[in-house]
């Protein structure tokens, strides 16, 4: 250990450190197990499985398309993992870029 008497004193009373912060509390957040509703949040359907929603960029031609993949809502992913990590297929990138240039 240290000395720190001469950095904090003599008065200095020692003090019990926090125990472990997530030992029996997760601190955090609980995700919803559904994709939800785009037009709910005032976006447009993207009319495609891998994409929830499309809204215009203001003041641009472009269009940002949004959306949630797990394996919850895309159980295939699981056959595509290496190393232990889920990756996406080449396929559906490519299907993805080919419906964003739609």
């Amino acid at each position: 250990p240290t000395n720190l008497t001469p950095l904090l004193g003599e008065t200095t009373t020692p003090i019990d450190l926090p125990t472990y912060a997530f030992q029996h509390h997760p601190y955090w957040l609980t995700t919803a197990t559904t994709p939800g509703n785009p037009t709910d949040l005032g976006l447009a359907q993207a009319e495609h499985p891998m994409l929830g929603a499309a809204v215009e960029l203001p003041d641009s031609d472009g269009i940002l398309f949004t959306s949630r993949w797990s394996l919850t809502t895309h159980p295939w992913l699981a056959d595509h993992a290496a190393g232990g990590t889920t990756l996406v297929p080449g396929a559906a990138l490519t299907d993805l870029l080919i419906r964003a240039g739609d």
